[in-house]
């Protein structure tokens, strides 16, 4: 194809246009979908428009999986293009009467395996509406999680189930009439059943009028996306479901739409907290208006789309695909996104850890999956020998496990910062670490691994010396790290607004987390909104307050949030402990928190945080224990332990 694309980013900035050249590679392609998860892609100016033919190519030569639409309940017909298995690529787009509205969902979230990627090409706008409108559903995630959190444990927990009678033969009158031959892609009532029998947890029945209603299995409503490419990271929740369309739009002469979704243990869902999500989405969507040849690429785990009601004719195709074809050759195998289901975001750090190799080994057999590690810490050695034992011993897969660990001061030098990471991955026994932090926005004099290491807060002569370094030269380093494939994340670690501006001015790969002190002491609601606003996610270290402190004279018994009355009463109304009161105050302030122990039962108690969750008022209870204090500053404890002046946080 000769004619030059120009892409969009859809949900930044509509009008800053971007060339792409001819063609978009396969690599090209995911790290833009990674990066701004929705994309409209032209033709230049002065161009004539893609024709059906161009954007099949365009799309057959990405190199992605074919994802054949089997499950959905919109009526379709095959639109044929001239590429190798261009007879069943493209569809039309939902065939819904022009009139009606088809609500947000992920395309094909219904089932337990939906499509990856989804395009949309536009061969013929409609006269007046028909927009398709997009919605970032990790967006809608924090949305339903602030708001409604319980709603939000039963979705994690029990995920959804759609309930769906389906005709004998296509409905076109409605947005949800595809026969049953034409969904499940078979030719007899006994083809039919066979596939549904296969599918276990999933019920139907045959109507007396011939009709077919299903209720799926439990599917899972919300994803951990652990996405990964060579300039971008996402680890979040994302809404992933297609619930809101189902209570919506699922509903035509055979269905109820109130009837149509219930959580996955049946339970009836609350109307209201649907409606306010619906409203919600609708107040915070964006509306593109179609022109001839234009085309869109969405990453179905991240984005929603629906159809606006329009007059006219409107003729609007898609596609849907899986991710790349398996390619064991491809250098660049490690761009590939890898996504999982629900992850429990809660981390076991390795600061100050007796007996380390047995204790990770513990956490992991208890259940964590998340490792915060550090060369400051003085024992990724150990660490890495747990982690190797858990996994020798089948309880988790290298994959199964996100190991974090930390660049330290000493090594800020571009020059320094490989060899760091390459120690930390010599220690820990791993081939890549998942995520690599900048531990402190302090550069220090440089000491060889043979003289000192961990080298701490002080060089050979007991002495901090701070040095010149621009930290902006730090972060390409990390971001070499990145493309040597020896890390698949970089981040920032005790950064404040001001240091995380100043990264990200020149960075080119955009730091995927923050790590910071954070407790009911110490709230920090501005920065983390401020590094929410900047997509990064947020980790915190110390979540329980001044304990880890009091034996470094750092904080007295009086610091103690153990002891404090408000998390007391609201432990004893929740039949819970302190320490989970914590946790979950964490947990819903969509941080993700840090802990140890080196009790297996308190390790189990420091996960199970899923069971309950803390009203409006009991947040507000807690955010007003805030104190703005401190108990890791390196600003006092340097000047008082050696008199180097050194304030980052003031």
């Amino acid at each position: 194809m000769s004619k030059q694309l120009i892409f969009s980013r859809l949900f930044e900035n509509i009008h800053e246009r971007e060339p792409l050249g001819a063609s978009l590679d396969q690599n090209q392609f995911i790290e833009l979908l990674s990066k701004h998860k929705a994309l409209l892609v032209q033709s230049k100016d002065g161009e004539e428009p893609l024709s059906v033919n161009e954007f099949g190519k365009i799309i057959y030569d990405l190199g992605l999986q074919h994802y054949p639409y089997v499950g959905g309940a919109a009526p379709r017909r095959i639109i044929p293009v001239d590429v190798p298995g261009g007879d069943n690529m493209i569809y039309t787009a939902n065939e819904a009467p022009p009139d009606q509205l088809i609500p947000f969902h992920h395309e094909l979230a219904q089932t337990s395996n939906p499509p990856e990627y989804i395009f949309f090409y536009c061969e013929q706008p409609s006269e007046t509406g028909g927009e398709t409108a997009l919605i970032d559903s990790t967006l809608v995630y924090r949305f339903v999680n602030d708001n409604f959190p319980s709603f939000m444990e039963k979705l994690k927990l029990h995920g959804a189930r759609y309930a769906r009678t389906l005709p004998p033969q296509d409905d076109k009158t409605s947005p949800i009439g595809r026969s049953f031959y034409n969904t499940y892609q078979v030719k007899t009532i006994e083809e039919v059943e066979a596939k549904l029998n296969k599918i276990v947890g999933l019920d139907y029945t045959w109507l007396p009028d011939g009709c077919l209603r299903v209720v799926s299995e439990p599917v899972s409503a919300v994803r951990f996306i652990d996405q990964q490419s060579s300039s971008n990271f996402i680890h979040q929740y994302t809404f992933h479901n297609s619930v809101i369309a189902a209570f919506i739009g699922w509903e035509d002469c055979r269905n109820d739409r109130k009837k149509a979704v219930r959580f996955g243990n049946d339970e009836e869902m609350d109307e209201n907290v649907l409606e306010a999500i619906a409203k919600f989405m609708e107040e915070n969507k964006v509306n593109y208006t179609w022109k001839k040849g234009d085309f869109f690429a969405l990453n179905n785990r991240l984005v929603m789309h629906s159809r606006n009601a329009y007059t006219g004719t409107r003729r609007v195709y898609a596609a849907m695909f899986g991710g790349p074809l398996s390619d064991q050759s491809n250098p660049n195998s490690s761009l590939q996104p890898r996504s999982t289901s629900i992850a429990d975001p809660t981390t076991f750090g390795c600061w100050r850890l007796d007996n380390p190799e047995e204790t990770v080994y513990n956490a992991i057999k208890n259940g964590y999956r998340r490792i915060d590690c550090a060369c400051d810490y003085g024992n990724e050695k150990e660490v890495g020998r747990g982690i190797s034992r858990a996994i020798n011993d089948g309880i988790c897969s290298r994959e199964d496990l996100f190991i974090t660990s930390k660049l330290w001061n000493t090594y800020h030098a571009p020059e320094h910062v490989p060899l760091a990471c390459n120690k930390s991955l010599n220690d820990l026994g791993l081939s890549y670490i998942d995520e690599y932090l900048i531990h402190f926005p302090i550069s220090m004099e440089f000491i060889p691994f043979d003289k000192k290491y961990p080298p701490e807060w002080q060089n050979l002569e007991g002495q901090m010396v701070l040095v010149k370094n621009d930290i902006n030269q730090t972060w390409k380093a990390m971001e070499s790290l990145v493309r040597s494939q020896k890390v698949r994340s970089i981040g920032l670690s005790n950064f404040n607004c001001q240091h995380i501006r100043q990264i990200l001015s020149i960075a080119e790969i955009l730091p995927s987390t923050l790590q910071i002190e954070c407790h009911p002491h110490l709230s920090q609601s501005k920065l983390i909104r401020f590094a929410r606003s900047c997509n990064m996610n947020v980790s915190v270290f110390s979540p329980m307050g001044a304990t880890s402190y009091i034996s470094l004279d750092m904080a007295t018994n009086d610091d103690v949030l153990f002891q404090n009355p408000i998390i007391e009463r609201l432990a004893k109304h929740h039949r819970k402990t302190p320490a989970q009161i914590m946790l979950r105050w964490a947990i819903q302030r969509n941080t993700i928190p840090i802990s140890k122990s080196s009790s297996s039962t308190r390790m189990i108690e420091n996960r199970s945080l899923y069971d309950f969750y803390l009203s409006k008022e009991d947040v507000s209870l807690i955010d007003g224990l805030n104190k703005n204090r401190r108990y890791n500053d390196p600003g006092v404890f340097c000047e008082e332990a050696f008199g180097t002046f050194c304030p980052i946080y003031e």
